[in-house]
């Protein structure tokens, strides 16, 4: 083994970030969600993130003027406007990905998908994939989108500060009453989620119970004879639902739920709800405070 070989330090932590300080005789090492081992010996200079999760993240990390593009919907920061969009719903523009030149790619497993992670391997470019499930990987996420964007310091304190944010909410809420929520995602088809997604995790952090936690999908579809059988004591409908007001109208003239009789049937701002990003802190202080409004009612 070289001299160099032996003096190159290699930290990993957990599941996800290694080495604070960029040298020549040091390295960043990480794995991603999949069990992808990556090694930077320097920062990667053009980014791009297919997510507007991701983007808000590496952003918010210090790695804003290393992205060179994003998804459609990457509408924060206001920065991230203003970089091309090369890929949305229906998926990527790979063509133009390559046209772009990254030296690192960002993509959502269960966003994007596994085939696009495998297509842009396969046409040679560095993937990092991730799977954010916890407030947790939103607080190593930005460790490890600072540590290997070469901005450790900045990507270390948002997430810390993040942390210390959910901290506080928890202190705040864990001894309230708990009450009964439906989290109400789509119409047509009308979708919840379940015990294991992140907003349930929002919900437990407020005191609320999600009615259908139990269900296997993470995503499950459901009908309002259902929601009516386990009749919440609070709805929260995602403002992403279209015609949201007439939605929450309708379901203000069902009495026989508990939540239409008491007007505890609220619209929830989705981009501080659905997006594994530093601002489900400050969903979590909306949904929190209609919660404890719905308490004192």
């Amino acid at each position: 083994m070289s001299h160099r070989a032996r003096m190159r330090a290699r930290i990993l932590i957990g599941a996800c970030i290694g080495i604070t300080t960029w040298g020549a005789a040091m390295a960043v090492v990480v794995v991603d969600d999949r069990g992808q081992n990556f090694e930077f010996t320097k920062p990667p200079q053009r980014i791009i993130s297919l997510a507007p999760n991701l983007t808000e993240l590496l952003f918010a990390a210090g790695a804003g003027s290393r992205v060179v593009a994003v998804s459609e919907h990457s509408d924060y920061p206001a920065d991230a406007l203003a970089l091309p969009k090369v890929a949305n719903a229906l998926g990527v523009d790979f063509e133009r990905v390559l046209d772009l030149q990254p030296d690192l790619v960002i993509a959502w497993l269960s966003g994007n998908g596994r085939r696009v992670v495998d297509r842009l391997e396969h046409l040679g470019i560095r993937v990092f994939a991730t799977e954010p499930r916890r407030f947790a990987d939103v607080e190593r996420l930005l460790s490890v989108f600072g540590q290997i964007s070469g901005y450790p310091r900045q990507g270390s304190s948002r997430s810390s500060r993040f942390r210390r944010q959910v901290a506080s909410l928890r202190d705040r809420y864990a001894w309230k009453s708990s009450m009964s929520v439906f989290y109400q995602l789509s119409q047509r088809p009308l979708m919840t989620i379940n015990g294991e997604h992140m907003i349930s995790e929002l919900l437990r952090l407020c005191g609320g119970d999600n009615i259908f936690g139990e269900y296997r999908l993470l995503v499950p579809t459901v009908s309002v004879e259902d929601v009516m059988k386990r009749d919440a004591e609070v709805i929260l409908i995602s403002s992403t639902v279209p015609n949201v007001n007439q939605v929450r109208a309708q379901w203000l003239t069902m009495k026989d739920l508990k939540a239409a009789k008491t007007d505890r049937v609220f619209i929830v701002d989705a981009d501080l709800i659905n997006r594994q990003t530093p601002r489900l802190v400050q969903g979590a202080e909306q949904v929190c405070r209609l919660i404890d409004r719905a308490r004192s009612d």
